[in-house]
């Protein structure tokens, strides 16, 4: 007797699985992760609705991803592999905001910006994610190496531009540490143009820097380009070779 109640109730189990995993339910409960960012998106444009119109669309779709989750969990082959899995701890931080009712927790309804990434779930978003969390590891010792270098660079740069505008400037560029913001700005070539050099010297120094940055912000865009065409490149030769050996 206890056999058929476990087998009953591990095809029910398999059933839901199913289904939860199946096209539809999928495709719900991706517009719906949508349709909750774009509301998030509108909150922000008219609150003076949020009470009445938005706070309960959000608590609508709170209990929908909330016992969405716990049917996963209920579900899943291996719960605790579920649990601790990385789509697992997205759909229970997308669930944190109902925390807001406790004070001083407010801010944890950011977290419902992480709903987004239950987009990835479709098979074709989790083969490119995969495919770039290994051109990042395969480059991690190169990206390790950059960042260093960029740090030193840095460094290098908010001492240079001490000395050329601390006389002039001393209220922007009064200390090195005060120095290193326009030295990552300047590196990054973002240039926002809230400090900048008034000194001859400091400008061409400016103009050394700006040229440096360009060349470290190129050198991890052309790393991953070229580590992911190297596993397109692999994974296209398998496929041929995979249907080679099923014509044999």
């Amino acid at each position: 007797m206890l056999n058929d109640v476990n087998d009953e109730y591990t095809g029910l189990r398999k059933k839901l699985y199913e289904i939860i995993e199946g096209p539809v339910v999928s495709g719900i409960i991706q517009l719906l992760i949508l349709a909750s960012a774009v509301a998030f998106v509108l909150e922000t444009e008219f609150t003076e609705y949020k009470e009445s119109i938005f706070d309960p669309i959000d608590w609508t779709f709170l209990a929908i991803f909330t016992v969405e989750y716990l049917l996963r969990i209920y579900t899943a082959p291996d719960r605790k592999a579920f649990i601790f899995s990385f789509f697992g701890i997205v759909d229970l931080l997308a669930i944190l905001p109902a925390l807001v009712l406790i004070p001083g927790f407010q801010i944890l309804r950011v977290l419902r910006f992480l709903r987004i990434f239950r987009i990835f779930k479709a098979t074709r978003f989790v083969l490119a994610v995969d495919r770039m969390i290994e051109a990042l590891a395969e480059v991690k010792r190169e990206l390790l190496a950059l960042v260093i270098l960029c740090s030193l660079f840095v460094y290098l740069a908010a001492c240079g531009i001490y000395v050329f505008e601390k006389d002039v400037q001393p209220d922007k560029f009064g200390s090195i540490p005060d120095a290193m913001w326009w030295a990552i700005v300047s590196l990054t070539t973002i240039g926002y143009g809230d400090v900048y050099p008034m000194t001859p010297g400091g400008k061409i120094f400016t103009a050394l820097v700006a040229l440096v940055g360009v060349g470290l912000i190129a050198i991890p865009s052309g790393l991953l380009a070229s580590v992911l065409t190297e596993a397109r490149v692999e994974e296209k030769l398998q496929d041929e070779e995979n249907g080679e050996e099923d014509e044999k």
